[in-house]
């Protein structure tokens, strides 16, 4: 059985893996170790969780603290190992999410670990605080941790990958009275797990330092997840882009904007740098993953490009479409 070209090397999936997962049992051991160190200055109840103010507002014994507190960790290290893994048939995707959960096994463990510390000599844990910088800390710790794991998941083959083709400029026969539309809707694999890794970030967030710090990421996560699919339609408007789940944001480009249309190609991170509406010099486009794409040359000399299947059928009847326009403009 041949092995798809797209995917990684066999080398590189354990690594991502790794990447992914190792942190949560290395985040489980130290809690574990701070905990033992500090138990018998420890109140009981203990403070769980901090609230807004910085001030405790939920507390918890020892062994339900630790149970909990050890259980997110191992399970979500299992959960994500597994998941990353899985996602080894889409590289772009796989590096994305490895990097994410890691981060965010970094983010757990340090505000774990800073609370059992600031609960550590407390006579009374509803006396307990702990400072909004230690949360910016621990983010820090976990953007530093996706930085540096960033390059030993290695880059994907796609990535690597030659020039794409230059596309063909081809056409839809139609008859003069004859009109036509095409739609089809495109997906992505890398958002969702994105919004699901930022979600995640959220979640853990709010549980360990309030809801109120957690409003971003569980808007950003969410927002991302919901706009990882798109209708693309082709007709005598043009290229019309809209999200599958959401009424907007809505992007067009008219007919009378565009010069030509050809079908190729694209690498989202080779060649825009990742995935959503992506923007370089030259050229803007709705790139939600790697493969096929509508590639539109318009009249400011700019590129625009959607990712989605059967692009070539959507090209040629957008070059008949626009020399129609352009036959009627005179």
């Amino acid at each position: 059985m041949s092995r798809d070209p797209h995917a990684p090397t066999p080398l590189l999936t354990p690594r991502r893996t790794l990447v992914a997962a190792l942190p949560y049992p290395l985040a489980a051991l130290t809690v574990l170790l701070v905990y033992l160190s500090v138990r018998d200055r420890l109140p009981d109840p203990l403070a769980a969780h901090i609230g807004p103010g910085g001030t405790a507002d939920g507390f918890s014994g020892h062994g339900s603290f630790l149970a909990v507190s050890l259980g997110l960790l191992l399970g979500g290290g299992v959960l994500f190992g597994l998941v990353t893994h899985w996602a080894r048939n889409n590289p772009d995707a796989q590096r994305v999410l490895a990097v994410l959960v890691g981060g965010a096994a970094v983010v757990m463990g340090w505000i774990i670990t800073a609370l059992l510390l600031a609960n550590a000599g407390a006579a009374d844990a509803a006396h307990v605080t702990l400072p909004g910088l230690q949360a910016a800390a621990g983010f820090g710790a976990g953007v530093l941790y996706a930085a540096v794991g960033w390059p030993v998941c290695g880059k994907s083959p796609v990535a690597e990958a030659a020039e794409a083709l230059p596309g063909h400029a081809e056409r839809l026969d139609l008859a003069d009275t004859e009109s036509a539309a095409w739609t089809r809707v495109a997906g992505s694999r890398a958002l969702p797990a994105t919004g699901l890794g930022v979600l995640g970030i959220g979640v853990v967030t709010g549980v360990m330092s309030g809801w109120a710090t957690a409003v971003l990421p569980l808007v950003t996560g969410a927002l991302l997840t919901l706009l990882t699919g798109a209708r693309v339609t082709a007709d005598r408007r043009g290229i019309t882009v809209a999200p599958v789940l959401l009424p907007w944001p809505r992007l067009n480009v008219p007919l009378e904007r565009i010069t030509e249309v050809t079908h190729r190609d694209v690498r989202a991170l080779r060649d825009f740098g990742g995935w959503g509406y992506r923007v370089r010099p030259g050229a803007s486009g709705v790139v939600l993953r790697s493969g096929p794409a509508i590639a539109a040359r318009l009249a400011t000399g700019s590129e625009f490009v959607v990712t989605v299947d059967d692009a070539g059928t959507a090209a040629a009847l957008l070059n008949t479409l626009a020399d129609r326009e352009r036959t009627a403009g005179g």
